[in-house]
């Protein structure tokens, strides 16, 4: 019994030490879907499970209110955050409630409006919507898209979360001639992205990535300088064999002990851009065990290490995309679209390949075309 009551303790300390003392902040509307629709009915204890979401289905309305369009979501962006989302503990943005429809950043079309002029039926429109068929948007929320390029890479090479957080993270990296440049989550959606504007800078890149396909892909295809295969041998040991003359800068996607290998080898004055920390999203965000446990290294080196946020940086979007423009059309950046057409009620078993590895760049469900 007095064994069970100290874990209990030390688990409400965590939980102090994680939440803090302010109230959580909770979005308990939602986005207003309808057809199929994900409801999220309970909290995460671990991975994405179908448990956790009641998939109803909502009838569309015949008359939408002034101010507002409806969209047929044609395409949802998958991304790491979700886990995050569904959690009960501090983030960036309000937690989703209980009893709402999952958020998702989106891709759709206007099927039906109270703005003809402005938003006509057939217009294409991205936003943040539900994981859903349809999303009533107001007209402030339907934000325009980048025009002649396929939908999908507005969720992707040109959207918010995509392009303008690797180019965020790479500018705080800094990586120049002579520098070496590593990026975790290496063929994903942003560590793609990251690592090529490193080899753009004319920077050593090294990507960390899991399994031989991804690692030949990074370095075949995105022209990197060596990949460390993490399912293969341990970071610590690719790094040593990869960077042998340490590490200048840092483009962390997944945190945990991968974040603790590199702070190891870092040089003095080196620039970490904190990102994201994958691997420990399935344990709740800040895991005790999830490290850096050689916190100290960061004096010792002289480390500068900054978190961000992407829409912290919504007036560098225009820059960021005529940089990422040039170099696409240029062909100095590749980028691949892993879309999966799916049914709503396939969204736990597509969202989880973020967490398994499963996906194979930019990860979008393709929902199919709903028949109103």
């Amino acid at each position: 019994m007095a064994s069970f009551a100290a874990e209990k303790d030390e688990s409400e300390l965590w939980k102090v030490r994680v939440r803090g003392a302010k109230p959580l902040a909770v979005d308990n509307v939602g986005p207003t879907c309808y057809g199929k629709c994900a409801v999220l009915i309970k909290r995460p204890e671990g991975a994405i499970i179908d448990e956790m979401f009641d998939f109803q289905d909502r009838a569309v309305p015949d008359e939408i209110p002034e101010g507002t369009v409806l969209v047929r979501n044609d395409f949802l962006s998958m991304d790491p955050t979700h886990l995050i989302w569904m959690q009960d503990i501090p983030q960036y943005m309000p937690a989703v409630g209980l009893n709402t429809v999952m958020r998702a950043l989106g891709v759709g079309r206007v099927i039906k409006t109270t703005d003809e002029d402005n938003f006509p039926v057939g217009k294409v429109v991205g936003g943040v919507m539900g994981v859903a068929e349809y999303t009533l948007l107001k007209f402030a929320e339907a934000n325009p898209v980048v025009p002649g390029i396929p939908s999908e890479q507005n969720l992707g090479l040109f959207s918010v979360v995509g392009g303008l957080t690797a180019y965020v993270g790479y500018k705080i990296c800094d990586p120049k001639p002579g520098k070496t440049y590593v990026v975790s989550g290496a063929a994903g959606s942003v560590g793609s992205i990251a690592a090529q504007l490193g080899k753009i800078a004319g920077a050593r890149v090294i990507g960390i990535a899991g399994g031989p396909e991804k690692c030949a892909y990074v370095c075949d295809e995105l022209g990197l300088d060596g990949c460390i295969d993490y399912r293969a041998e341990s970071v610590a040991d690719g790094l040593a064999r990869l960077c042998p003359d340490g590490v200048d800068c840092y483009f962390d996607n997944v945190g945990g002990e991968t974040l603790e290998a590199v702070i190891a080898v870092c040089n003095n004055f080196a620039n970490i851009a904190f990102c994201g920390a994958i691997s420990t999203y399935k344990d709740g965000m800040g895991d005790r065990g999830s490290g850096p446990r050689n916190f100290e290294m960061i004096l010792m080196r002289r480390i500068t290490i900054q978190g961000f946020i992407c829409t912290d940086h919504l007036t560098c979007i225009g820059q960021c995309f005529k940089e990422l423009g040039a170099a696409y059309a240029a062909g100095q950046m590749k980028y691949r679209i892993d879309s999966r057409e799916s049914d709503i009620c396939d969204y736990v078993s597509v969202v989880n390949n973020l967490y398994t590895g499963g996906n194979q760049g930019k990860l979008v469900m393709k929902l199919p075309a709903a028949n109103l």
